[in-house]
């Protein structure tokens, strides 16, 4: 599945978590999302790789550890599909494997907050690449809710699950309108608001919640909000990314800054 998969590669930045430089830089690349410090080598060696973004051999090793690898190997899943992979067709099966394979181990782990972060993200990037309107219509407002406060059942103080509910708030108001969004799934561009504002406090020198932010007030606000969502972008911009994923992040961010600045 991952062999044609390509390796992260960015002039500016490269990663080595080799040795104790995972641990060491744990607390700082997982502050977003809580993960405990994996005990088992072979976890430290797949959480390794998708820091230092290959994320195909994350997915290999992760995979051959069942449940105990379930989380990192959505992780990298999800990314990949996200940022690196190409062609339509591959993106929809991958954003759907890690949605059945979160599902999977939910089941037998239902105290893994990530998995269930990770259920949420991937149903999120699944209802965007097939428009939020079909995905609506297939039951994914409800069910991407349900997981984000899954999560947040267990810690409330995980970080990209507010950022991924913020933006989870925002696209229903979009797509749906501001009162037909509070009617049918208690969305509203407050709570947005105030999920990416929780986040940041939380996380203030990670890239992520001010990229996002910045997607959200456009979501809701368009033209309204474009010197803020400007703003955002380049505070996020200016953040020194910890990892392969936040450098890829950053560059789909400066994609779109330039976009906003035309």
């Amino acid at each position: 599945m991952t062999s044609q998969w390509k390796k992260f590669t960015c002039e500016q930045h490269s990663f080595d978590f080799s040795g104790d430089a995972l641990k060491q830089q744990w607390n700082n690349l997982h502050a977003g999302n809580l993960e405990p410090y994996p005990e088992n080598e072979n976890l430290q060696a797949a959480w390794r790789c998708y820091h230092q973004g290959d994320f195909a051999q994350a997915v290999e090793i992760g995979t051959g550890l069942g449940a105990q690898g379930a989380i990192v190997t959505a992780f990298a899943t999800v990314i990949y599909a996200q940022y690196v992979e190409e062609e339509s067709d591959e993106k929809i099966r991958l954003f759907k494997s890690a949605i059945a394979l979160c599902e999977q181990y939910i089941k037998s782990t239902p105290d893994a907050l990530n998995l269930h972060y990770m259920h949420a993200v991937a149903m999120g990037r699944y209802s965007q690449f097939i428009s939020m309107v079909e995905a609506l219509q297939q039951g994914y407002g409800k069910k991407i809710k349900d997981a984000l406060e899954a999560c947040l059942a267990l810690n409330a103080s995980h970080a990209e699950s507010l950022v991924t509910f913020g933006g989870w708030n925002a696209e229903i108001v979009d797509k749906a309108g501001a009162m037909l969004g509070k009617l049918m799934y208690g969305a509203t561009k407050e709570a947005s608001a105030d999920n990416y504002q929780q986040a940041l406090a939380l996380t203030p020198n990670s890239p992520i919640p001010y990229i996002e932010y910045a997607y959200g007030l456009q979501l809701m606000f368009g033209e309204m909000k474009l010197d803020e969502t400007i703003t955002y972008l380049e505070q996020g911009l200016s953040l020194k990314p910890a990892d392969a994923m936040q450098v890829l992040d950053q560059q789909a961010a400066k994609i779109q800054l330039a976009i906003y600045k035309q």
